[in-house]
């Protein structure tokens, strides 16, 4: 046995001795986690460390979190060699993870220098840079194809990274507000104690201020992590609230980062996108008196944003290198964020996720009750759009839904079975390959599974493969699943009914 697969063996049981619950394969070293735990993975490649974090967020929190919580950045895949690492990495990962945020965005859909991972570093996508089945092994970069398929309303800015055929790498445009884990690369990991100092409440929510001593993105990352985002101050009340807080500290605290960074003389509040110099509606502040800058008349052009306090007077806003180490305070309350994508839908029909586990006929039910029917196969177009809805799903991707389908048993005289499927909606037959086995017969036939059919597997699932490639097939009615609604616009006349009744009910 040589040197080499001993060192790696003896790696992969020094892991498993520890309790980490990732177990991986030692014949490709970069497949074997560093470290591990229930909800990330870190691998090394190329003397760089990949994290890939089990938490769906929002790319822009994505990259918060690369910076801020993993000291790094987020994953640059711009050779093949990377891309090929990192879908190699999930295949072999423990965690259920399909997709995940990495570096690579552009500014809207006509952003002139398209998709790239950061100033001057393209992430081509041109026509021959779609996704084959039979595409070649050496193309690099392989993108998802989008021909048919309609663009999110809001556009689809932001890029994760899937896999294909198990292990082959595909970059995936999404819109930004999508809640999916994500990639970091990093050299170095520094864990720093946080304490909680006290707690105001101002506004419709509480200020956290907490010690640790962090830099300006690893605060953020901390606020993000707690559900929280670091502070975004609108009114004067607030502000001499926050002051009268650090002063009482013990010990006081003279100055704390708060949720506004700035570049090219363009200061912006992280969670919002908001100017800084714009006037929030509910501000009890005067035009002239906002933002309270120590010396606007000499600005830096950028950096970050703390809130200084001296003696007794109200604390300002002042700029600070974003690598400084101090105190911060996070704000837990409504945040106005970007609206997430519409309701997906096409010509004729809006298309409804029901995230609550239900047998058959309760998600037959439930879609009535909400003036919709059970999804339908009745074109690939319809096709695509279920399966946009269950890829790209705002929390998590789905991957087993009910449709509207169940299996029919008949005898003849001779006492000879068949079988075959219909649409209980409106009673049309589904069409099978085992019974019309000429393609051309049939309006439209879904991509069925393989298989004998059987009364013991009499309600139809659809399933989605990789990201856009479907199949269907039968399941026992009493399997609790998730479901797509089909809700007809004409049928709702100026806007969707939801019954707040459904509980798991949320829009895609």
């Amino acid at each position: 046995m040589d040197s080499n697969f001993k060192r790696d063996l003896s790696f992969v049981l020094f892991i498993s001795f520890v309790g980490s619950l990732c177990v991986a394969s030692y014949h490709e070293q970069y497949r074997v986690p560093k470290t591990c735990t229930d909800k990330w993975e870190s691998y090394v490649f190329n003397d760089r460390e990949y994290v890939v974090q089990n938490l769906p967020v929002t790319w822009e929190n994505a990259k918060i979190l690369c910076l801020g919580h993993h000291n790094g950045t987020l994953a640059v895949l711009d050779t093949k060699e990377k891309s090929d690492f990192l879908a190699e990495a999930l295949s072999e990962s423990q965690l259920s993870i399909e997709s995940v945020w990495v570096g690579a965005r552009r500014s809207s859909a006509d952003d002139p220098a398209g998709y790239r991972w950061g100033q001057g570093l393209e992430l081509r996508r041109t026509a021959a840079d779609v996704f084959s089945e039979a595409g070649p092994d050496d193309h690099y970069p392989v993108w998802l194809n989008r021909t048919r398929v309609p663009v999110p309303d809001g556009g689809a800015d932001c890029v994760a990274l899937e896999r294909a055929r198990h292990d082959h790498p595909v970059f995936v445009d999404l819109h930004c507000q999508l809640l999916r884990p994500f990639a970091c690369e990093r050299e170095a990991q520094r864990d720093v104690t946080v304490s909680e100092l006290k707690v105001v409440r101002c506004r419709s929510g509480l200020y956290h201020v907490f010690d640790g001593r962090l830099n300006w993105h690893q605060a953020a990352a901390y606020c993000v992590l707690h559900k929280m985002s670091l502070a975004n101050i609108g009114t004067m009340r607030c502000l001499k609230k926050l002051g009268m807080t650090m002063l009482k500290t013990r010990p006081s605290i003279e100055n704390a980062w708060i949720g506004s960074r700035g570049s090219l003389g363009k200061w912006t509040w992280a969670d919002t996108g908001v100017s800084i110099f714009q006037l929030p509606a509910y501000s009890d502040a005067q035009p002239g008196q906002w933002p309270p800058m120590r010396d606007r008349s000499s600005m830096k052009q950028s950096g970050c944003l703390q809130l200084d306090r001296h003696a007794a007077h109200p604390p300002v806003f002042m700029e600070a290198r974003c690598e400084r180490k101090m105190q911060f305070i996070c704000y837990q309350g409504i945040q106005s964020l970007t609206p997430l994508p519409a309701l997906p839908s096409d010509d004729i029909y809006y298309y409804v996720l029901v995230k609550q586990l239900l047998y058959w006929q309760h998600a037959y039910d439930n879609c009535q009750k909400m003036n919709g029917t059970l999804a339908s196969l009745d074109n690939n177009d319809i096709l695509i759009q279920l399966l946009l809805t269950m890829g790209e799903n705002k929390e998590e991707p789905i991957h087993h839904i009910w449709i509207a389908g169940r299996l029919n048993m008949t005898k003849d005289a001779s006492d000879t079975v068949s079988y075959s499927w219909y649409n209980p909606t409106n009673g049309k037959k589904i069409y099978d390959p085992i019974h019309f086995t000429d393609p051309a017969f049939a309006l439209y036939m879904p991509p069925w599974l393989d298989e004998e059919f059987s009364m013991d597997n009499p309600c139809l699932n659809l399933d989605r493969q990789d990201h856009l490639n479907g199949l269907v097939y039968g399941l026992p009615c009493d399997t609790p699943q998730y479901s797509i609604c089909m809700i007809e616009k004409a049928s709702l006349r100026d806007k969707p009914v939801v019954e707040n009744g459904t509980d798991g009910y949320e829009s895609s």
